[in-house]
């Protein structure tokens, strides 16, 4: 099967952390290698960004990254990506007719649903989409943060989303909580949306023992070690974090707020300076470790050498820092948001606390590293194994693959 994942903003091969690079890198990277790893063709489609990386990229054998001129090289936030979506979907075309076309397009985010839609209407081709976040879920969760989504034309967003619920042949959806959001909030048929979580890669995420992972990065045994792993915006909860390490740091002097995300190079500097200044207000800059955006294949030791990763978002649609936390048997505290009260969605495996709540925030920290590590080790990867794994996911996806170029719905005029 010839495949084209589309990813406009979010180059597979980025590292995750910075800016707008996140967890759907992560995702499409993984998705295009495992579906390579299922005899699968895979071209991936996103903007070329820098100058100095390839036009192709191989991801894995079978799987490659073409990155398509779309306005002048050069990084563009995620929400302005709309000034240069007309040459991005010209590109695509381009690349449809000089590949000789493919049996499935698979966009992600909404900016690719539209790209791909035009392709499905040039090329009667199958679209299968997923959307990573949901505009008016999105802006209802994050009200609370001044200018959160930027310049975003939410109205814009929610009409195109609309419009793909209606007229791609099938939605992937990560957890429970985003099937309903987009059968209720966008009027997606029930029949159209597919359920498919997505699954670790159990040979770059696996658990290290935590004195080697410690050892690896230069940090103490003996001491408290607390994980954040994300983007620093907003959304992602990192002030109540800050304030709930307030609250551990009290408890355990020691202790140590582990941060793995806001970028390197020029930018380091203007993603941190939020975070570094509310520590220094609090008194806790000296135990907050910055180690900036790392590649994806190293994060098995951050994840390893902690004791417990904190997932503090304000909104989050699926919690994939969660899973793969789990998968290295190192508990979780997430807020009771989106698909984090799915995916963390037992005691055995950490906590769950109200959302923009540090206080509750640090008292589910707290409670997880008295009961240890170990205590929560082997649940982890059991939960893991029985609800996450890549065969499933794999499975999952390839049949709802299968059925979109089998059942193909016509699209509307």
């Amino acid at each position: 099967m010839r495949v084209l994942l589309i990813s406009d903003h979010a180059d597979p091969l980025a590292s995750p952390g910075s800016g707008f690079q996140g967890g759907q890198n992560v995702y499409v990277r993984q998705l295009a290698a495992a579906l390579a790893g299922h005899g699968c063709t895979v071209d991936v489609a996103t903007r070329w960004e820098a100058p100095h990386l390839p036009r192709r990229e191989q991801i894995a054998p079978g799987a490659q990254v073409i990155r398509l001129r779309a306005g002048t090289p050069g990084p563009l936030p995620r929400d302005r990506f709309g000034e240069v979506l007309t040459d991005f979907a010209e590109g695509a075309d381009s690349l449809y007719r000089r590949s000789g076309g493919y049996d499935v397009v698979h966009s992600h985010y909404w900016y690719s649903g539209q790209v791909a839609l035009r392709l499905a209407q040039h090329h009667k081709v199958p679209v299968v989409h997923t959307y990573h976040s949901l505009g008016a879920a999105r802006r209802a969760a994050l009200a609370h943060i001044p200018r959160a989504a930027g310049p975003e034309p939410f109205s814009a967003r929610d009409a195109a989303e609309r419009r793909i619920a209606r007229r791609a042949d099938a939605l992937v959806v990560s957890c429970p909580s985003e099937a309903h959001d987009v059968e209720h909030l966008l009027g997606a048929p029930a029949l159209r949306t597919h359920l498919v979580p997505p699954g670790t890669d159990g040979t770059a995420l696996q658990p290290i023992p935590q004195h080697a992972a410690r050892d690896a990065l230069g940090i103490p045994s003996g001491i408290p070690v607390i994980l954040y792993l994300g983007r620093l915006e907003p959304r992602k909860g990192w002030q109540d974090l800050v304030d709930a390490f307030v609250r551990v740091h009290e408890r355990h002097p020691r202790a140590r707020l582990l941060v793995v995300g806001g970028g390197t190079g020029a930018t380091a500097d203007d993603e941190t300076r939020p975070l570094t200044d509310l520590a220094q207000e609090h008194d806790v800059r000296s135990s907050v470790d910055l180690r900036g955006s790392v590649a994806h294949d190293k994060t098995a030791l951050y994840y390893s050498a902690a004791d417990v990763t904190a997932v503090p978002s304000h909104y989050e649609p699926f919690g994939l820092v969660a899973v793969e936390s789990m998968a290295c048997g190192t508990p979780v505290v997430a807020t009771r948001v989106g698909g984090l009260a799915w995916t963390v969605g037992s005691p055995d495996v950490g906590a769950l606390v109200p959302v923009r709540d540090a206080a509750a925030l640090g008292s589910g920290l707290l409670s997880v590293l008295r009961m240890g590590r170990d205590h929560f080790h082997r649940p982890c990867l059991d939960h893991v194994a029985a609800h996450f794994t890549a065969a499933a996911w794999m499975k999952g996806i390839l049949d709802v693959y299968r059925a979109a170029a089998r059942e193909r719905s016509p699209i509307d005029k």
